[in-house]
């Protein structure tokens, strides 16, 4: 009977140590994707702050350039109409970089400012297509 008691005391012991290293095994997942998330987030607004204070070539399009040092990315859509889109992201492990917009307009010198409140986490182009600087 003792030995049965022992057997039972291991076997749930031995159960509730693995239910707890997957609840653990599932946070940790959680931890780094959040993480990830957090680094993306923070070189994409990075790039956003670096990208408004470049000066931009004048023709309608997209324009792109990179900022080697830190892996950021900024791309600026020149429309029609006046206005600017500015499309800023870093540098991905999994190969989707997090892209951050922020709207701008016009100021001296081929320069950009940021409009108040312009910043977006969406591309806010009707077309999807549109929101990929490489696309076309």
């Amino acid at each position: 009977m003792a030995i049965a008691m022992v057997l039972l005391m291991l076997l749930l012991g031995s159960g509730l140590l693995h239910a707890t290293r997957q609840q653990l095994d599932g946070a940790l997942s959680l931890v780094t994707d959040e993480r990830q998330f957090l680094r993306e987030h923070h070189q994409a607004l990075s790039a956003l702050a670096w990208g408004a204070r470049l000066s931009w070539p004048t023709q309608q399009g997209w324009h792109c350039r990179q900022q080697p040092t830190y892996g950021w990315r900024a791309c600026i859509l020149l429309r029609h109409n006046g206005e600017a889109l500015l499309r800023g992201a870093g540098e991905s492990s999994t190969g989707e970089a997090l892209a951050l917009w922020q709207w701008l307009t016009p100021a001296a010198e081929g320069r950009w400012q940021p409009l108040a409140h312009g910043w977006l986490d969406f591309c806010p182009l009707p077309l999807s297509e549109s929101c990929l600087p490489d696309a076309g």
